[in-house]
Formats: C-alpha cells, sequence, structure tokens
C-alpha cells in the first residue's frame, strides 16, 4: 500500500512541476505587460492545484503557503485587486518561495524562510494592492460616534442618533444595516460549478452533502444556465446552488469542502443572505447581472421548466462544447521500450528490402509496411517530445533579475518555442541556456550609455530561437551587443597558457577559446561570472548529449551562440553512399541533385582545394576521403567520382566527393555518444539490412569550420 501511495506521491510532484512552468509562464506573461483574464486564471489554476494536492498528502507548510498565496491571486482574478507591477513583482517572489517549498516537500532541500513574502502578500490583501514604497498609507481617520444612553455599541457606520425605543435609526435606512456583517447571522454560500466539471472528475452534489453534514441546507438553486433538452450534455453541469451554513461553523470548514473543486467554479461565503452574484468564469470586468435564486419552497416539479424549455429556442448562453481530452501517465522507460521496438522494426524491413526482388517486395506489399512503420515511429516520438517552450519560459524571468543586477537594458525575442524536442534533451539543456543567457548579458549587452555613444539604442536585444532540421535541433542565442573581442580573447589565453604565444588561430579558433576550461575575461569575479566555468559547462553538457556548440561574433554587430542537438532516436531518408570501399548514410533532406563530373568541369584552386562548374556557377568540392583521412583513395580522378550538391545553411551550396551511391534507404538514427566521444561530421549510426554499421553523415559539421578548440588544446599538448 505504501509504495502505491508513493506512486501517487510521485505523480503529483510532476503535476507540481507542470504547474511551477504555467505559473511561471504566467507571471512572467503579467510582468511584460500581459494581464488578461486567461493569462491570471492560468497562474491561479496552477496554484491552486498545487495546494489541493499538497494537503491530500499531508505537506502542511506547502498548504499553507500556497494557500495565502491562492487568496491573492483570487483577488487578482475577480478584478478586486489590480495586477499592478507591484503586485506582480510580489507574485513573482511569492513564486519562488513556492517553488522551495515545493522542493522541500520532495525532500531536497530545507524549509524556506517565507516570513517576509507571507508578510508581502498579507500588505496586498489589506492594501488592496501593493504598498507604496514611497508613501507611507495613511491611517484611516477615526470614526465619531454618538454616545448611546443605553450603553448599546452601534452595530455598523456613523449613526447620527438612535432611538432608545427600538424604531428605524434617525438619517439612516434600514437597508444601510445590509452592508454590516451580522456575527450572529449563517453563513450563506453560493456554489456555481464550471461546466467541465463532470466531465473533470468532479460531482457537485459532493460538495453539497459536505455541506449538508456541517449543518447547511439548500435554499435555492440557480437555474438560468439551464439549456433545452436537445442541447443538455450529460457531461456538463449547469445548476448552481444557494446553502445556508450555521453561523457557528468556522469558515475555515466551509473553504475545505472546496479544496479540490475546479478553478473556473465559482464560490462566495458571505455573512447573511446577501448572494454575490454568479458568473460562468472569472473576468476582470463588471460582473453580469444577478441570476434570479430560486426558493426551494417554489421549485415546480422538474418535468415542468424541462418541458417549458423543450418548445423555446436554444439558449446562446449554453453553446456547446467539445469534451476535455483525457490524458495518461506513463513511465519514460516504457517508451524508450516502445522506441526501440520501432526502430527494430525499421531494420527488419531494410533486411528485406536487401533479400527480396523488386517483384517480390510488391507481392508482400513491403512499401505499405514501410509506410506504417514511418507513421507508428512519428506517433511514438510525439509522445516523447515537448515543447521547448518549457526551458525558454524560464528565461525572462532570468533577464529581469540580470537586467536588476547589472543595469543594463535589455529585451527578449523568441521564436520557434513550439519547436518539439525530446524530454530528455530539454531536462538537459536548463544549464547550458541559463549560462548563454548569462554571457550574452553580462559580456555582450554594453550598457545604456556605451550603447548610445555606439549610435545604438539603448536597451539591447536578445533573440531566443529553436528550430529542427532534418535529425538535428538549433537552438540559438543571439544578442546585438559589442560582438567578441578577438584580441583580448587570444591575449587572455596566451595569459592562461591555453594556446602558445606562436599559435596562429583562424577567427574561429579565437571564438572557441571562449568555451576553453577555465577561461574568463571578466577582470573581477562577481554573481555572472569571472571563473571560467560557464561557458565550458555548455560545451560539456551538449556534447554529453552528442551535439556541438558552433560560436559566430561580428565586432560590434553581436554574437550567436548555436546548440545544434541530436534527436534521441529518429527514421531519416539517407543515401547510401561508398568512400573507400566503405558504406557512409548522408541524409536526402540536404541533397540537391548528384553528378557525374565530366573531364575538366571539376578545378583546383588552391593544393586543397576544388571547385565545380556548373551551368556557369562555381560550387566549392570536399573530398570526404580526404576529410576522413582515406589516404590511399586521395588520388581518385574526380571523373571516377560522383559529386552530390548538398545545401548547407552555413556554407550554401556545397559538392560532396563520393566513389558511388548505392541505395536510397530509410535508416534508423543510434547515438554515438554512449560509447564514443562526439566526432565531428558524424550525426550517428545506423544498421543497414545485411546487418553491418554505416555511419551517418552530419552536413552541417562536414561543410562547417574544420577545426575546435578540443582540436587546438590537444596538438598543444602534445
Amino acid at each position: 500500500m505504501s509504495d502505491d501511495l508513493d506512486d501517487i506521491q510521485a505523480i503529483f510532484f510532476e503535476e507540481c512541476a507542470e504547474g511551477l512552468t504555467t505559473a511561471e509562464t504566467g507571471l512572467s506573461a503579467m510582468n511584460a505587460g500581459d494581464v488578461s483574464a486567461g493569462v491570471i486564471a492560468g497562474v491561479f489554476r496552477a496554484v491552486h492545484s498545487i495546494k489541493g494536492g499538497a494537503g491530500a498528502f499531508g505537506h502542511a507548510a506547502l498548504t499553507a503557503f500556497s494557500h495565502r498565496f491562492e487568496n491573492v491571486l483570487d483577488e487578482v482574478r475577480a478584478g478586486r485587486i489590480a495586477p499592478t507591477p507591484g503586485v506582480t513583482g510580489v507574485m513573482l517572489t511569492a513564486f519562488d518561495i513556492l517553488s522551495d517549498h515545493v522542493a522541500a516537500a520532495q525532500g531536497t532541500r530545507g524549509l524556506p524562510n517565507d516570513a517576509a513574502a507571507l508578510e508581502a502578500l498579507d500588505e496586498v490583501l489589506k492594501n488592496g494592492g501593493a504598498p507604496d514604497a514611497t508613501a507611507p498609507v495613511a491611517a484611516p481617520a477615526p470614526v465619531e460616534v454618538d454616545a448611546d444612553p443605553f450603553g448599546f455599541v452601534p452595530i455598523a457606520g456613523a449613526i447620527e442618533s438612535f432611538d432608545p425605543f427600538g424604531f428605524e435609526p434617525v438619517g439612516v435606512s434600514l437597508d444601510d444595516f445590509d452592508s454590516a456583517p451580522d456575527i450572529a447571522a449563517p453563513w450563506t454560500v453560493t456554489f456555481l460549478p464550471s461546466n467541465a466539471a463532470l466531465s473533470n472528475g468532479g460531482e457537485p452534489m459532493l460538495i453539497i452533502r459536505e455541506l449538508e453534514l456541517l449543518g447547511g441546507s439548500v435554499i435555492g438553486a440557480d437555474l438560468s444556465r439551464l439549456p433545452s433538452l436537445r442541447d443538455m450534455d450529460p457531461e456538463h453541469s449547469y445548476i448552481g446552488w444557494t446553502v445556508s451554513v450555521p453561523a457557528a461553523i468556522e469558515e475555515s470548514a466551509i473553504t475545505d469542502c472546496f479544496d479540490f473543486v475546479d478553478p473556473d467554479s465559482v464560490v462566495t461565503i458571505v455573512r447573511g443572505d446577501s448572494v454575490a452574484p454568479a458568473a460562468s468564469a472569472p473576468v476582470t470586468q463588471a460582473p453580469p447581472p444577478v441570476a434570479p435564486v430560486v426558493s426551494t419552497a417554489s421549485i415546480a416539479p422538474p418535468a415542468a421548466p424541462v418541458a417549458a424549455k423543450v418548445a423555446a429556442p436554444a439558449s446562446p448562453e449554453a453553446p456547446r462544447v467539445e469534451p476535455a481530452s483525457q490524458t495518461i501517465r506513463v513511465e519514460l522507460t516504457k517508451l524508450d521500450m516502445l522506441l526501440n521496438l520501432v526502430g527494430e522494426l525499421v531494420i527488419r524491413g531494410s533486411i528485406l528490402a536487401d533479400r527480396l526482388s523488386p517483384k517480390d517486395q510488391e507481392r508482400v506489399e513491403l512499401p505499405q509496411l514501410s509506410r506504417l512503420t514511418r507513421e507508428i515511429q512519428d506517433t511514438v516520438m510525439s509522445l516523447r517530445a515537448q515543447p521547448i517552450k518549457q526551458s525558454f519560459s524560464r528565461v525572462p524571468r532570468m533577464l529581469r533579475d540580470l537586467a536588476t543586477e547589472t543595469g543594463k537594458l535589455v529585451t527578449l525575442e523568441t521564436t520557434g518555442e513550439m519547436t518539439e524536442v525530446d524530454k530528455g534533451v530539454i531536462e538537459k539543456i536548463g544549464d547550458p541556456l541559463t549560462h548563454m543567457i548569462r554571457n550574452a548579458v553580462d559580456h555582450g549587452i554594453e550598457s545604456p550609455a556605451d550603447r548610445i555613444a555606439c549610435g545604438k539604442p539603448p536597451e539591447g536585444t536578445i533573440r531566443l530561437s529553436a528550430e529542427q532540421k532534418g535529425a538535428r535541433i538549433f537552438v540559438r542565442v543571439a544578442d546585438d551587443g559589442a560582438g567578441i573581442d578577438r584580441v583580448r580573447v587570444r591575449a587572455k589565453a596566451v595569459e592562461k597558457g591555453i594556446v602558445a604565444a606562436d599559435a596562429v588561430l583562424s577567427d574561429e579558433e579565437i571564438d572557441q577559446l571562449i568555451c576553453a576550461p577555465g577561461f574568463s575575461t571578466a577582470e573581477t569575479i562577481s554573481n555572472i561570472s569571472g571563473r571560467g566555468v560557464g561557458m565550458d559547462v555548455v560545451r560539456s553538457n551538449v556534447e554529453a548529449l552528442g551535439g556541438r556548440v558552433e560560436i559566430s561574433s561580428v565586432p560590434g554587430k553581436g554574437t550567436t551562440f548555436t546548440m545544434v542537438l541530436p534527436l534521441t532516436l529518429a527514421i531519416l531518408e539517407g543515401m547510401i553512399v561508398r568512400l573507400a570501399g566503405q558504406r557512409f548514410v548522408l541524409p536526402l533532406a540536404n541533397v540537391v541533385e548528384t553528378v557525374q563530373p565530366e573531364p575538366g568541369q571539376v578545378r583546383p584552386t588552391t593544393t586543397t582545394g576544388e571547385v565545380i562548374e556548373l551551368r556557369g556557377n562555381y560550387v566549392p568540392v570536399r573530398r570526404l576521403t580526404r576529410t576522413f583521412g582515406f589516404a590511399d583513395n586521395d588520388a581518385r580522378s574526380p571523373e571516377e567520382s560522383l559529386v552530390i550538391i548538398v545545401e548547407s545553411e552555413t556554407a550554401g551550396h556545397v559538392g560532396l566527393m563520393v566513389d558511388t551511391i548505392d541505395d536510397r534507404r530509410e535508416v534508423v538514427i543510434k547515438s554515438l555518444e554512449q560509447n564514443l566521444h562526439p566526432i565531428r561530421g558524424l550525426g550517428g549510426a545506423t544498421i543497414l539490412g545485411d546487418g553491418s554499421i554505416a555511419l551517418i553523415l552530419d552536413i552541417e559539421a562536414l561543410v562547417g569550420p574544420s577545426s575546435s578548440v578540443r582540436h587546438i588544446t590537444k596538438g598543444l599538448a602534445a
């Protein structure tokens, strides 16, 4: 039983992580100026869900803090507190403490000191907004009340005179007493479930029964949302209730009944018989008119009102809502196993393609089997894939803190945040992304004064983007700052002994030096940089994933860092090519055309460089046998080879010279980093139909800069 409880609690912490991500995204949007009802409601729902689960598992500190946080969010959601920058700042601070409470509940850290955050939340509730830091809040003026000759305490307000014989007070109306809470009056609770309450597993009648156990009784029903019979959905909730609860019951006991209610439901708890307006969803504008509350004593039998509504046209206020999508949690290990099985299925299909003649392949419908296998693979991949937005959502908050600490003005532009990446990759790029953002703000973006002096706007811009190309994910962090000072970088590298003083380095090699262990150009160590571990962590983590880090910089214009990451598993269309008798796979997505060179069509430009003439244009050619060190095959003439024109993002069109093209085949990408160090120019490996292994070529790495800091430092050490 305890194991089952642990499993359920593990699911709760997963939901907490999702809720924290949602809340952080919403609060960042609010901080940026988006205070729409949907954004506020999303943050409220996230905190509400964390509170409900924490209470179920007995995490008292997490429950108490999230409840106080939720109170402020509820007031903002209802429009009673404006979401000003001051209020949003208080909620951002509260979010940090909430994250620490979740970590404490998991046992990964101790309980946080939340006294200051709770005090700030209470101040927001007390003042109806964030306290003004520049001017003290004036205390309310004392109310002068005429003396009562009989010693009674006035019920409320400033009463001009009081009638000792019990008649109506002079100068006020009896209606004026309706707004005053009567401590002896019972509680009036109105409960309007959300439309989707039933489909989400919520049963409103269970809440009503809980209130009845407290001594409450139903005194009214709200039927204003009841549609015609033909428009009714049995999984939707349409009726609201008004319940009277005895005055002796504590308000906390009543609110506990609604802990697991859908956050979109409307619940009001007041003293006396005043009824708050019911609404179908929280809004920030003026509330809709009060719906009629029908006394239970006057409710007709159910058949009467329903029959009357059948003849009436369908109510426009009750649109048909699509059923909510259902989800199920699956262990990642099971998905990994399923992915591997799909890969094995593709390999078996490749074996059949090798062993069967084209006629037999058609007879056994092998092409149709390949198509179905590809569709299964795409579906399984989508199960593990998640939008990279989860990693991007932390950046706005990080930039806000960095801008405050450095005094710089920075704006953020994001594109491709819905690019889907394997969950394992998302979990591991958090640290590299953090270091690149910090590096861009501290070293890239100039101060406002320096930017103005250079003719730039005072605000710097950081562009964060993600896109998928073939079997790779490209994540870029670009800034419009000063760029890399290569003279200073080289001097620091020589000073620290990373390179020799007489080493000849290209611009690309100098740029890569900033990723060397212990390298930093910062003069002093600060909370942001100076220890020389940031960019080293970036490169180490990315290479551990089987990826690489590319750096491009233009002095005075800015710097772009690109993380090129592999997909965990994918099936791609590829050409099987031969180099010195060995087979390689060249991704078909990069191929533009293939050319059988004629005599004189391929011409040398330098001792190692060649170009091919195509329709009056010259395209650079690279011999892959030379790239991979197959020296014995380097003397092969171009006329005996094939040139495959490929398109890359970094170098445009480039010709790759190979010996022959054997076949076109779907292959399964298998990662190399578990058994080998990342090898530039190779994107993975695959198993061919005859059981042999072929390496998959990485086109972008082959046609890009061929050197890296790892090669430089290794050569110097030798």
